[in-house]
């Protein structure tokens, strides 16, 4: 059973669907639709075939979940990007049809990301995620075992496009997934990431649709508190390494704690 207004509940059974590599035409065509589908998204704002096509030739894959019947349901695509010198991947979209979230559709999408990564040479998958969305954090610390250690102010603009809260600021924080480290071995084994003593925390609400929903303001504060906090702390040499739930506050806390080694290519092979 779930515990108290759990935003974080896997109760629901696995859904039936098969991982494949889109390689074809009509893969991205299903890509595009699913992006409508699910983003309600004007035109401008949806990738391309064309540009799915580009990520494949690059060897930046897209993977879909597909049904019994090859319908697509889920995808996840990657792009290709330098980070410090080094090719790494960017998780640059991933998408789940509503009826079917919660139900281990985008997990299973990102370990075929990593499994691709691994068999190239590739040690780092990023991406960018709402630092105020719990179910989020909780998906990308504790199960991938992701670190975090760069914010961005009003990533994408405001307004500039219907997947994103309107009116307020796009503030991210980046994921950065090193794919052979210990730490996420570990999370992957099933042992959420422990961060004894943290050196400091910072709180989000467990709940960010439910605060929008009573109140925008309280929304744009909890925006501009957690931006404060987490620059803070991060730019103080601590990355996030941990994240854990207060029921009582009806809060989630990140946790920080100290660089370490493998979260940086020196660890791995530098002939990429």
């Amino acid at each position: 059973m779930c515990g108290w207004r759990s935003v974080y509940c896997t109760a629901m059974a696995e859904a039936d669907v098969t991982i494949n590599e889109c390689v074809s035409i009509d893969d991205f065509k299903q890509c595009v639709e699913l992006e409508r589908a699910i983003y309600k998204d004007n035109d401008i704002g949806v990738m391309p075939i064309r540009l799915y096509m580009i990520s494949k030739s690059c060897n930046a894959p897209t993977f879909g979940a597909f049904d019994k019947t090859g319908r697509m349901v889920g995808f996840v695509h990657t792009m290709i990007a330098l980070l410090d010198g080094q090719v790494v991947y960017h998780s640059y979209s991933a998408a789940v049809l509503e009826e079917l979230r919660h139900r281990g559709i985008g997990y299973r999408l990102k370990l075929a990301q990593r499994v691709y990564a691994l068999e190239a040479g590739v040690p780092l998958i990023v991406w960018s995620f709402d630092p105020l969305i719990s179910r989020n954090a909780h998906t990308n610390i504790n199960k991938l075992g992701a670190i975090v250690r760069r914010y961005s102010v009003n990533h994408y603009g405001e307004n500039i496009s219907t997947v994103f809260e309107t009116d307020l600021p796009t503030d991210r924080i980046f994921a950065e997934w090193w794919i052979e480290s210990p730490h996420t071995l570990s999370a992957l084994a099933g042992n959420r990431p422990q961060v004894d003593n943290p050196s400091a925390t910072v709180a989000i609400p467990d709940d960010i649709n439910a605060v929008r929903a009573r109140s925008l303001e309280d929304h744009r504060h909890w925006r501009l508190r957690a931006r404060e906090d987490l620059q803070r702390e991060l730019g103080g040499g601590s990355i996030i390494r941990g994240f854990a739930r207060d029921p009582e506050k009806g809060e989630g806390r990140y946790l920080f704690g100290p660089d370490e080694e493998q979260f940086h290519f020196s660890a791995y092979s530098s002939d990429l």
